[in-house]
């Protein structure tokens, strides 16, 4: 093809977009000595990278040629689709530097030589490690091995080996020591000293961030904090998995398998991570690191402690400027990974405000619960032979608490926490009390006094014996959960594309449930029921071994056998049999701007009906709003969890329902079909109630946003849950039914009917 019939394919295929002629120029003269079939193929793909990136699509075009010496046509497709990926999670960089080595990036992985996968181990892993930790950990993957102590990131492909088995260990490896970190408080390391009331800190402080700040080369400090902490776990593994560490040393026996060539290999860190990693075998030059590591030796027994890496970190971080005047950063074994403190910092305050709900609820209710003459206490700390003492009343009439502040890594799980007495003695304060309490000491290292004050202070306003307090508005309820979304434009996922974050509806005080109720309160009356008769179905089950009744016709058919000489049959009666229901429900409602109006009320008016009518049934049902404004804010309101009473609170949250932004509705999908699929019930349905198709601010929009949702909904019946939507949009038919299928959804074209439409359509689709 000569230069212009490309340029004007290009062109017509980027139309209405008019990027300068000489660049695409550049871009296609590779293409010139290529056929006409081939330019087709290649010029395929330009719609497909165009709206993501115009500089990569231009590098794309530049690489294509030579791309084609070495793949087929069939694979250029594949190809891209895998760029992208780079794209999306890494940035452009790194996109450009994976089309310039085809070979290693891509071929190899092509022909099975790339190693093994993350999403091949992942269902193998996550036992292994909930197992250790004994306790939810997630894990995901990442460009970089760190953890923030909720989640341990790990790569997505580890190629160290030709050999799966050899690949699968290093990824076992990698996540037992980031939980090694966790376990033993390397990243939430606290100096005891922060018990004594002039030394705390603020909760959201991470102590360890700012002692590594406090050193005038911080980088120095942190890698020899994080060696000696390595060190001091690796002792650890090595008497609680001793199987595992046995593996590792003949596996990787040369110094040189985890460590990385590096322009600073020569540096005093440097080779003592190799001569760690060899058990300090010391030849030559190497001589000289023994008064390092003398120090590092005494790591390596049971007692050690962070808080004696901390001190270790001074002595080296002297004893290494002493000899090194400039330091740059050394890298890390696979295994130790980064030490990322922000993230670290950032789930510590989720978990630390968790904790301190937890607890001012938890002692607010034993306080509630003594005699009220009990009630009238003043706060004092002090500390006591390693415990902590709060809450003594002047009057010597009080209550008062004793909490036990050790907190080693191998903490005796049998030892109280927590010790509360009234009036000098001794009362039970229960699991949950002291559960709360060591949360509490196992994040801050102390029990902050201000949280027994807020206690007190909750239950001397006459707080209940259970928590009332509503969360703040608009409050988010979990860390942002990403998903993928669906492009179809290239076939695949763009990949953690999409942030949902699970929020607490702001609640408006309203007798709005009440008003619904009085309005329609035959309606209702009818309603009820209805679904009376659906809690259980009765149905005779004949020719059984056993029943309530004799089944004549088996009865004949057997006295007739007995006639013909043939073995009479023994399943003569009939029983009644009741058929239970088993059903979980999640009703996912469009909270978009456009639902301004009397079309929120019908449809608020509508869940206040199901919501009733479903507590005759008892089937289990959630609600949850979503709203969102662009990729990264798909908010998802929670109106009621699973198994959470339909009470006062749920009541006032249907009645705050509001318009908020715009309907991204395939991050919505995807996040309550991950709740569904963690409910254990027979049938689940997903149902939709919206009043406009998916859209959003940004490209999120058309055949995109239509191609995305179907994508979700797909995902959603392969894992056995079944959606249906309940649309109030009179243009729903252009592209309701590409979506749901011809049968899973209902258009209502008169609003108004919608309270009486919506539990019929339930009733028939769960009868």
């Amino acid at each position: 093809m000569n230069m212009e019939k490309l340029k004007t394919t290009f062109f017509s295929l980027v139309a209405p977009d008019l990027p300068n002629e000489w660049d695409v120029e550049e871009a296609v003269e590779n293409l010139l000595d290529l056929d006409e079939t081939m330019c087709r193929s290649v010029f395929d793909q330009v719609q497909v990278i165009w709206p993501i990136s115009h500089s990569l699509c231009f590098d794309y075009l530049k690489m294509a040629a030579s791309a084609l010496d070495c793949i087929e046509l069939d694979y250029l497709s594949e190809w891209v689709n895998r760029t992208l990926d780079q794209y999306e999670k890494n940035g452009l960089r790194a996109a450009q530097r994976f089309m310039a080595d085809i070979e290693e990036n891509f071929l190899c992985s092509l022909r099975g030589e790339s190693g093994l996968q993350f999403r091949q181990v992942e269902r193998r892993l996550v036992p292994y490690l909930r197992g250790l930790s004994g306790r939810p950990l997630d894990l995901a993957s990442a460009d970089t091995v760190y953890t923030d102590t909720a989640t341990i990131y790990i790569p997505e492909e580890l190629t160290w080996s030709k050999n799966d088995g050899d690949n699968f260990f290093l990824y076992k490896l990698i996540t037992t020591y980031q939980w090694a970190f966790i376990a033993g408080s390397s990243f939430t390391v606290n100096p005891e000293s922060r018990a004594n009331s002039n030394q705390k800190d603020s909760p959201d402080h991470l102590w360890l961030q700012g002692f590594l700040n406090s050193f005038a080369n911080p980088e120095l400090a942190r890698d020899l904090y994080h060696f000696l902490e390595t060190v001091r776990i690796s002792t650890f593994l090595e008497t609680e998995l001793p199987g595992l560490m046995r593996r590792k040393k003949n596996l990787f026996s040369g110094a040189g398998t985890f460590l990385q060539t590096a322009e600073n290999a020569n540096s005093i860190l440097a080779r003592l991570q190799r001569s760690w990693l060899s058990g300090f075998e010391h030849h030559g030059n190497d001589r000289d690191l023994e008064p390092y590591t003398r120090l590092i030796n005494n790591q390596e027994h049971d007692s050690v402690s962070a808080m004696d890496s901390v001190a270790a970190t001074r002595n080296l971080y002297s004893m290494v400027l002493r000899e090194e005047k400039s330091y740059q950063p050394v890298i890390p074994f696979i295994f130790q990974g980064q030490m990322n403190l922000e993230a670290v910092r950032n789930v510590r305050n989720q978990r630390i405000e968790e904790a301190r709900q937890q607890f001012i609820d938890a002692l607010a209710t034993r306080i509630i619960r003594q005699p009220p003459g009990r009630l009238h206490v003043e706060k004092k700390v002090q500390e006591i032979a390693g415990e902590t003492s709060a809450g003594e009343n002047v009057n010597d009439q009080g209550i008062a608490l004793i909490v036990n502040t050790q907190n080693s890594f191998k903490k005796n799980r049998a030892q109280k926490t927590l010790l509360l007495t009234v009036d000098n003695e001794e009362v039970n304060h229960g699991d949950e009390l002291e559960l709360a309490a060591a949360n509490v000491i196992h994040e801050l290292g102390y029990l902050p006094e201000k949280y027994i004050s807020s206690a007190v202070g909750r239950a001397g306003s006459g707080y209940a014996a259970f928590n009332t307090q509503e969360s703040d508005p608009g409050q988010e309820l979990t860390a942002p959960v990403t998903y993928d979304e669906w492009d179809y434009r290239r076939s695949d996922f763009r990949k953690n594309w999409c942030s949902i974050r699970e929020k607490e509806i702001p609640l408006s005080r309203s007798n709005f449930q009440q008003k619904t109720l009085d309005k329609y309160h035959g309606q209702l009356i009818r309603l009820r029921y209805q679904f009376e008769m659906m809690r259980n179905r009765e149905r005779f089950v004949r020719r059984q071994r056993d029943g309530e009744d004799i089944d004549l016709d088996a009865l004949v058919e057997s006295l007739s056998d007995v006639r013909a000489g043939l073995p009479p049959s023994d399943r003569l009666f009939v029983r009644l049999k009741k058929d239970e229901r088993d059903i979980a429900v999640l009703f996912l409602i469009d909270m978009s701007n456009s639902t301004q109006g009397w079309v929120g009320k019908v449809i608020k008016e509508s869940l206040v009906l199901l919501c009733e009518a479903l507590e005759v049934v008892g089937d289990r049902y959630a609600i949850y709003g979503f709203s969102g404004m662009r990729r990264l804010r798909s908010d998802y309101f929670h109106i009621k969890h699973i198994d959470e009473p339909y009470d006062e609170f749920v009541k006032q949250r249907i009645g705050s329902i509001a318009p908020r932004e715009y309907t991204r509705m395939g991050p919505a999908i995807r996040h309550a079909a991950s709740l569904l699929q963690n409910v254990d019930s027979r049938v689940k349905l997903l149902i939709t109630l919206t009043d406009g198709k998916p859209e959003d601010y940004d490209d999120y929009k058309g055949e995109y946003a239509i191609e995305d949702t179907r994508h979700a909904l797909i995902e959603a019946k392969l894992a056995d849950i079944h959606p249906f939507c309940i649309t109030i949009d009179r243009h729903a038919r252009d592209y309701i039914e590409h979506m749901y299928g011809d049968v899973n959804y209902i258009q209502i074209d008169d609003t108004r009917k919608l309270p009486f439409k919506i539990p019929e359509i339930y009733r028939i689709l769960t009868h």
